[in-house]
């Protein structure tokens, strides 16, 4: 008896505090409930560094070398709105920009590979390309120079063949 007792206490007890909670959240003066939104504002911005911000901001600057590869906000076409908007954005994929540009292989003007191209009749190879302008932004008539990276993502990559110029055929 006593156990069913202390159980209606506790309960009541809780439910006090909870409904006291929300009442206490309800009449918090304006300047309280501001200082709320500005605090979760704060913390939605560090996760987003782009969120409310130019195209042309540069979030994050790699290096290939002593040549600077920047990471700017862009837009949906391109830069970390772009990665982002395409779901591939995480600690892990930053460090794989890093490593990609810093350690890679270019495959062609402005895109790197993290591995070289597979030769000969090998299976294709789980692989991490960065694409970058090291030119102008062509979308403000170049006043964003350099534009920096397009994008970046994960791909397997096939052997070419010499005669062909596509996929080795073994």
């Amino acid at each position: 008896m006593s156990t069913a007792r202390n159980s209606r206490k506790s309960t009541a007890l809780l439910t006090a505090t909870f409904c006291g909670t929300l009442l206490l959240a309800g009449s918090l003066p304006a300047s309280a409930a501001d200082r709320v939104s500005q605090t979760e504002s704060a913390e939605s911005t560090a996760s987003n560094p782009c969120k409310r911000q130019n195209y042309r901001k540069v979030v994050y600057t790699f290096y290939r070398g002593p040549e600077r590869v920047l990471l700017r906000c862009g837009t949906d076409s391109w830069g970390y709105n772009h990665i982002v908007g395409h779901g591939r954005w995480s600690k892990s994929f930053k460090n794989k920009i890093e490593d990609t540009l810093f350690k890679g292989v270019q495959t062609s003007t402005g895109v790197y590979h993290r591995y070289p191209k597979p030769t000969g009749c090998h299976r294709p190879i789980k692989n991490f390309k960065v694409v970058f302008n090291q030119g102008p932004y062509s979308g403000d008539h170049g006043s964003t120079s350099p534009q920096g990276i397009i994008t970046a993502v994960e791909e397997y990559t096939f052997a070419a063949s010499a005669e062909t110029g596509g996929t080795a055929k073994c």
